[in-house]
């Protein structure tokens, strides 16, 4: 089981839940990073670490640019508490103002971030209340 990094709080860690709540604080997206890769790995989810990290900083990146409190994480194993299937990757935010997919214009430095979770995820969504939102993905075994 991974620890609970620096800057992570509510750490509820068992089979089949992993779940943090990090500040909003740039650091966060580098400890989020760090949390997926060792979680994944600890679930024998090697093939997709990779992949799942990097849509995870650009799901973190985008909450810290655009909502104004902690931004929360959850990875759930697809397929039972082994990961055999997969994963369910989550990150929430207090805006419940859904994430906009668009194509970004070839000399803009932002806006890929969601494209590339919906080009890359075998699923993914979005879930909005008055909380706050949540923009999940899932991605298989195999990658």
């Amino acid at each position: 089981m991974p620890a609970v990094p620096a800057g992570a709080a509510g750490l509820a860690h068992a089979a089949g839940l992993a779940e943090w709540t990090f500040p909003a604080d740039p650091g966060c997206v580098r400890t989020a990073r760090a949390v997926v890769r060792d979680t994944l790995r600890t679930w024998h989810l090697d093939p997709v670490t990779d992949l799942a990290v990097l849509l995870v900083s650009e799901l973190v990146t985008n909450s810290l640019r655009y909502a104004p409190g902690p931004v929360g994480l959850r990875l759930r194993p697809l397929g039972g508490p082994d990961a055999a299937g997969g994963v369910r990757v989550e990150v929430s935010d207090p805006l419940p103002v859904p994430p906009l997919l668009r194509t970004a214009a070839p000399d803009e430095e932002g806006g890929r971030g969601l494209l590339l979770v919906a080009s890359a995820a075998l699923r993914w969504g979005t879930r909005c209340g008055g909380m706050g939102k949540t923009v999940w993905f899932e991605l298989g075994s195999a990658g």
